[in-house]
């Protein structure tokens, strides 16, 4: 015998959601129009991403280098660099020192005071570089270098297969290894105290370069500057898993056990990190139809509480529930941003704008 089964248009919703068929921009986000609670001048012209570390905000750009703590109406020090190109390279803070800088140098500086404590003169081109507590690793031309945090003197140098790239991104390091992908297609594991070869993994056929890398457990998540993400093993070099993201990915971010990127096809994913399976996804973008699309997104996804922070192209912050992907609120902003955003506690926020002004914002 048929059952007669009437089902209102919220149970529709919800079997709709839970089978995958509703994307879920089609369901409108709450609107909360944010407040500026402080302004700091930078000096600066252009910033670069802005840092976050133990609830400073390190900031660099084309003139100086400064750090606010955000309850402060000053920054606690902001000083001139003296570098003789801009500082590009989102600060890195470990230690006792800032490390700040872009392709002609990269420099140390008192995290205290700003104090200047040493510089590094390119030998061809300096990259992006990793920051522990000791060392600074950064790729300089082709050749990986491991920079004393104290002295700035080059403690060892790693020379891949070939001298025919330039190593534009960031190694990273994991335990006693580090991890470095100069743009040879190929990423070597390396040995923390003398750089040493541990092992090499040749992908050149898929890829020239590895955008960015984070390690999590027993595996390295790394972003190729085409549509591919890699899940491979620390330890061995093994491919455990690789997402094809649909186009070209500008970044992905990884917290606890899940790695997040937006595609310009039109999604933001959430992925396993030790399976490579996607958790869950979120349209961003539906093609030929405008009504709701994000802008596109430039900005680095970040996470805080449970929350993933995406900021678009149209000034607007997207922020959404890191376990379903579900958006929790859309927060528009009137002036033009630099793509960074640093998310505090009690819905607070530190943003840059495009005229060189840092803001503390509320919503």
């Amino acid at each position: 015998m048929a059952t007669d089964i009437r089902l209102s248009r919220r149970h529709l919703l919800v079997a709709f959601s839970a089978g995958g068929l509703l994307p879920t921009f089609s369901v409108s986000a709450a609107t909360r129009t944010p407040s500026v609670l402080r302004r700091w001048a930078s000096g600066n012209s252009t910033l670069a991403p802005l840092a976050l570390l133990n609830e400073q905000i390190f900031f660099n750009g084309d003139k100086t280098l400064g750090r606010i703590a955000p309850d402060s109406a000053a920054p606690v020090w902001n000083v001139p660099h003296h570098l003789s190109s801009n500082a590009v390279y989102r600060p890195r803070a470990a230690g006792q020192s800032v490390i700040s800088g872009g392709q002609r140098e990269l420099g140390a500086w008192q995290m205290a005071d700003g104090q200047p404590r040493w510089v590094h003169k390119a030998i061809l081109q300096v990259g992006t570089p990793f920051v522990d507590a000791d060392r600074t690793y950064v790729g300089d031309g082709h050749w990986l270098l491991a920079l004393s945090n104290q002295s700035g003197a080059i403690d060892w140098r790693f020379t891949p297969d070939t001298d025919d790239c330039t190593a534009s991104y960031a190694p990273t390091v994991a335990g006693e290894t580090v991890f470095f992908g100069p743009g040879d297609g190929k990423l070597y594991a390396v040995n923390v105290a003398d750089g040493k070869l541990k092992w090499k993994l040749d992908e050149s056929k898929n890829w020239q370069y590895i955008r960015q890398m984070y390690v999590t457990g027993n595996v390295l998540v790394a972003g190729t500057y085409t549509e591919l993400l890699y899940g491979i093993h620390v330890d061995t070099g093994k491919i455990k898993w690789t997402f094809k993201a649909g186009n070209f990915i500008n970044s992905h971010h990884v917290a606890g056990d899940t790695a997040y990127l937006w595609s310009p096809t039109g999604w933001i994913y959430a992925i396993d990190v030790d399976t490579g399976a996607v958790r869950w996804r979120h349209q961003t973008t539906r093609y030929g139809n405008s009504t709701a699309n994000w802008g596109p997104m430039m900005a680095e996804i970040v996470t805080s509480e449970n929350k993933v922070y995406c900021l678009d192209m149209n000034q607007m912050l997207h922020v959404l529930d890191a376990d379903s992907g579900r958006e929790l609120l859309r927060i528009p902003f009137e002036h033009d941003l630099r793509p960074t955003v640093s998310p505090l506690k009690d819905s607070r926020a530190v943003m840059a704008t495009e005229s060189g002004e840092i803001q503390l914002v509320r919503w």
